[in-house]
């Protein structure tokens, strides 16, 4: 029998994520963009949609296990990692390749630098996915062999569980391995999957730590209310910053980003650092004076949300710790969270999931962004409500869809015992973790321990430092890098 509420609710839900991707689009767009670049507002539409339901789909495929399995799950998470590939290796990258060489002299060059980038970035992927799948395409199942005499042995008085040994005619089990081939789309999820735990390894472990402290830190460093005076004082002294930093891009030019000197990538890495802290401190000098300090119920619930996030990130890495690094496992922990909440209502499992799940997103946007701010090795690209850029947009809905694999697979994982039988158990847990050229990866946990190091060694690192050294102050050795760069 077809499971109609489960397919009802799945179709409520879509509609849901659907509304809720273009509110985010609007209440985040800059006002530039607002009755422009539609191209790129449906692709981060469909991208949101898209990463939502792809995370939503392990509580779904539990959902179908309970009902009988009437529904192809697997057929529908290789349809979702396909269409996202596409997004990811084709779509997407081609309109940041757009923006990104924006040239209003000369739109048509704009297009041509578009696709030769993206056929550049297409035919590496393909290549790159073409041979690593005809060379190393096979999974190795392990098995565990039994050897025995079919005529001494007593069928009815022995049992697997009791095991066997000479004298009832059969050897002890021994461990081996079965080859089978995997298809192009389960490679496609491998590969995918494998590039996003990268991302949340490295991004989610730095966001882990960074997310609570930051949201903890606005509230300690929230707006007071200052008289005209130091209105008057503030704003002076930022006018003077704004001229200065303007000046700076001037000698830094318009190609600073694209350019292929490290040194003139870096040097405009700090000059977006240093402008988007100018941005937030003429922010906070209006709320100081003009809204008296603003609303302080904002600033109460950023603290709140702080302890939560704090909380989230202290049962993500115990659990990890307890349940998934050390074996045998210690206690199923957030599995047996989701399971009693299931009982007691199954959509209070399913937000359950939600939470910790979606938390995994923010904290990847947040630890990118944080290596941005520190290191200078990457280009940051904020989400500022009614301030974002369809560039930014487009990169962050990017690491987005790149992540969500790997999330999938993660929670998979971390709570097996939740997701036992399910389809995403089998295609990961049986075919993309035991392919030959990542089973070691993946028996050895070796994604699960970079990903806990790296939220322990952020925890200490904030706590030392826990704010951003500001480029281009007056005082800062990077001025004397820009004088260079004039020469």
């Amino acid at each position: 029998m077809v499971p109609v509420f489960l397919i009802v609710v799945a179709v409520v839900m879509a509609v849901l994520i659907l509304l809720a991707s273009i509110y985010i689009l609007v209440y985040f767009q800059a006002e530039e963009d607002r009755n422009t670049a539609w191209a790129p507002k449906v692709a981060v539409v469909t991208g949101l949609t898209l990463t939502a339901l792809l995370v939503l789909l392990p509580p779904m495929d539990v959902a179908n296990r309970s009902s009988g399995d009437h529904l192809d799950m697997a057929l529908l998470y290789q349809i979702m990692f396909v269409v996202i590939a596409v997004m990811v290796i084709i779509l997407i990258p081609f309109l940041i390749f757009y923006f990104e060489a924006e040239d209003p002299e000369n739109p048509r060059g704009q297009l041509c630098w578009a696709m030769v980038y993206e056929s550049i970035t297409l035919g590496i992927a393909a290549v790159v996915l073409v041979l690593m799948w005809i060379f190393l395409g096979r999974a190795e199942l392990p098995v565990t062999q039994y050897v025995y005499d079919a005529q001494l042995l007593n069928a009815t008085a022995l049992t697997l569980s009791a095991g066997c040994g000479s004298s009832d005619g059969c050897a002890l089990g021994q461990n081996n391995h079965y080859e089978i081939g995997v298809t192009p789309i389960v490679y496609i999820m491998a590969l995918s999957s494998f590039i996003g735990w990268t991302f949340l390894a490295i991004f989610g472990g730095i966001g882990m730590a960074a997310l609570p402290l930051d949201l903890i830190l606005a509230y300690k460093s929230r707006p007071q209310s200052i008289t005209l005076q130091d209105y008057s004082k503030q704003r002076l002294m930022l006018h003077e910053r704004a001229k200065k930093l303007r000046s700076f891009g001037q000698t830094l030019g318009m190609d600073a980003a694209r350019s292929r000197k490290r040194r003139e990538r870096v040097a405009y890495n700090k000059y977006k650092q240093a402008v988007y802290f100018l941005e937030q401190d003429w922010a906070k000098v209006k709320v100081a004076y003009k809204q008296r300090g603003g609303n302080p119920l904002r600033y109460i619930a950023q603290a709140i949300l702080g302890v939560f996030c704090l909380i989230l990130s202290i049962a993500w890495v115990v659990h990890l710790l307890l349940y998934v690094l050390l074996q045998p496992p210690i206690t199923p922990l957030l599995n047996d969270f989701f399971i009693a909440m299931d009982s007691v209502f199954p959509l209070f499992g399913t937000l359950s999931y939600g939470a910790f799940t979606f938390y995994l997103f923010f904290c990847v946007l947040k630890g990118c962004l944080k290596i941005g701010l520190r290191c200078f090795c990457m280009t940051i690209h904020p989400m500022e409500i009614g301030n974002t850029m369809m560039n930014s947009m487009l990169f962050n809905v990017w690491m987005l869809l790149f992540t969500a694999p790997a999330i999938v697979q993660f929670t998979a994982s971390a709570f097996s015992t939740y997701a036992r039988l399910t389809a995403v158990d089998m295609l990961f847990g049986n075919q993309v973790e035991n392919l030959i050229f990542l089973r070691y990866i993946y028996r050895y946990d070796v994604f699960e321990w970079g990903m806990v190091g790296q939220a322990l060694l952020a925890a200490l690192y904030l706590a030392i430092r826990p704010r951003e050294r500001r480029a281009l102050e007056p005082t800062s050795d990077d001025i004397v890098e820009l004088e260079e760069l004039r020469a």
